[in-house]
């Protein structure tokens, strides 16, 4: 099998992992629940996410006060996420 990292941007081929980028820059720091409630209910979506946080995009982190996983973007997902938007900004001039 072949490592989402060495498949570069053929990564996101996968349903969902662009919006969920471009909803986390659009909307920064949130619930694992605004995913779901957002982009997709999905119930592969905690694969997807893990998969953004292996290539080191995004970060899910336990909030005990609020008794949920908080999804942040990475400064590299930042990256990621601002050339997405571009690409879309772009494709959606034409």
């Amino acid at each position: 099998m072949v490592s989402d990292t060495s498949r570069g941007v053929l990564t996101f081929e996968e349903k969902h992992l662009i919006a969920i980028m471009l909803f986390l820059s659009i909307n920064g720091r949130c619930r694992k629940i605004d995913i779901y409630q957002n982009v997709s209910s999905n119930p592969r979506i905690p694969e997807k996410l893990d998969r953004l946080e292996a290539l080191g995009l995004l970060i899910q982190e336990s909030d005990p006060n609020h008794r949920s996983i908080m999804i942040s973007l990475t400064p590299k997902g930042v990256e990621v996420a601002e050339k997405l938007a571009d690409l879309d900004k772009v494709i959606k001039s034409t």
